[in-house]
């Protein structure tokens, strides 16, 4: 698994070319020569980086036709069941409509080799809520792990659920999920510590 990670992360990272360290504000001269002679930043970029159409994607169209009436018919119809309307849902939601739109913002790069530029749409670098940047995070997430955290011996996975009686007081107070964190540690600690004193 460790190896298929690492394998994946390279090649998520070899798509991309690391940003300019410094930003220059650059003048773009057109000489006097015919429309055919004007290449856009945007042709040509390499097989190294493909730019993705983020409103080609059928949940980016069902999100963004849908959405709205959803909020609507929340609190009636899905309220009880899984809790109250957060905020951040709406302003996650905004910046997942926004994610990979040049009109949005971009960055330009230009290769020091070739010369060859091209844009890079801004990214909402979210979890879980945009497709695209959860594969990136998980992706990049395993390499570091493989690379600078995890040691090269076995590792046991630990794996918790909540009783369903209890979940219900999650789905109201988020800032329980936390705490459950603190306690799944604490119990790890204490098994261990059990087996170390062979009382276990």
């Amino acid at each position: 698994m460790q190896e298929n990670a690492l394998r994946a992360g390279d090649a998520f990272c070899q798509r991309y070319i690391p940003p300019p360290k410094k930003k220059r504000r650059r003048v773009l001269r057109l000489k006097q020569s015919s429309s055919s002679q004007i290449k856009h930043p945007q042709k040509n970029i390499g097989p190294f980086y493909q730019p993705r159409d983020h409103e080609a994607s059928p949940f980016f169209k069902l999100v963004r036709d849908n959405f709205d009436k959803f909020a609507e018919v929340y609190p009636e119809r899905y309220q009880e069941r899984y809790g109250y309307w957060r905020p951040v849902i709406r302003t996650s939601i905004d910046k997942f409509l926004k994610c990979g739109d040049l009109k949005e913002g971009f960055a330009r790069v230009r290769c020091p080799d070739c010369k060859e530029e091209f844009f890079v749409a801004f990214s909402c670098r979210q979890r879980t809520c945009c497709p695209s940047c959860d594969k990136k995070r998980s992706l990049m997430l395993a390499y570091r792990l493989n690379e600078e955290v995890l040691a090269a011996v076995p590792h046991r996975q630990w794996v918790f659920t909540i009783p369903r009686r209890l979940r219900v007081y999650f789905r109201y107070d988020r800032s329980l999920l936390g705490k459950l964190c603190r306690a799944a540690y604490e119990t790890i600690c204490e098994v261990f510590k059990l087996e170390v004193d062979g009382d276990c």
